[in-house]
């Protein structure tokens, strides 16, 4: 744990492009967010090895958003089944989860279904803000948060000195 908040703490204050961290906490949502044995899973894993996606903060929020995604589970479901027993979108929905991609996606699930359409319109308002945090960090608060008394005592610790020796 000590080892995911020190790489937390090091991709914060590189100089690491905030795209990549924004692109790795809006991925990262996305895949917390479907169910176990979800195809898109697949998918979001294969757009992380071939973007520049920071990695580590992709496993931290990939541990972090599945609670997250716990506590919106009921929001979830009630979403994919209006979504599933809306008689306007039945010939759509009978279209596609005969399809093998909408099997392999398993639309026919209430929280699959939810979590893919809830986590595709977040995507970008994810990317847009992560990013936008890690620019407004780092021009503003990254000194005064070194300033910190806190942050002294911190860097007297085992957890700084596991920092120190990935920077």
């Amino acid at each position: 744990m000590l080892n995911l908040i020190a790489k937390f703490l090091k991709v914060l204050n590189s100089e690491e492009s905030p795209s990549a961290v924004g692109w790795a906490i809006a991925l990262a949502f996305i895949f917390a967010m479907l169910p176990l044995f979800s195809a898109a899973k697949w998918v979001i894993l294969l757009l992380v090895a071939f973007l520049r996606v920071n990695l580590s903060m992709f496993i931290l929020f990939s541990i972090l958003f599945p609670l997250l995604a716990w506590l919106l589970d009921p929001l979830f479901n009630a979403i994919g089944l209006w979504l599933l027993q809306n008689p306007q979108l039945e010939t759509f929905w009978t279209t596609v989860t005969t399809s093998s991609v909408g099997q392999s996606l398993a639309l026919n699930n209430t929280l699959a279904l939810s979590s893919l359409i809830v986590g595709v319109v977040l995507l970008i308002p994810l990317y847009w803000g992560s990013k936008k945090l890690v620019v407004l960090y780092r021009n503003y608060l990254k000194e005064r948060v070194e300033k910190l008394y806190l942050v002294r005592m911190l860097k007297a610790t085992k957890l700084y000195q596991i920092y120190q020796s990935m920077a």
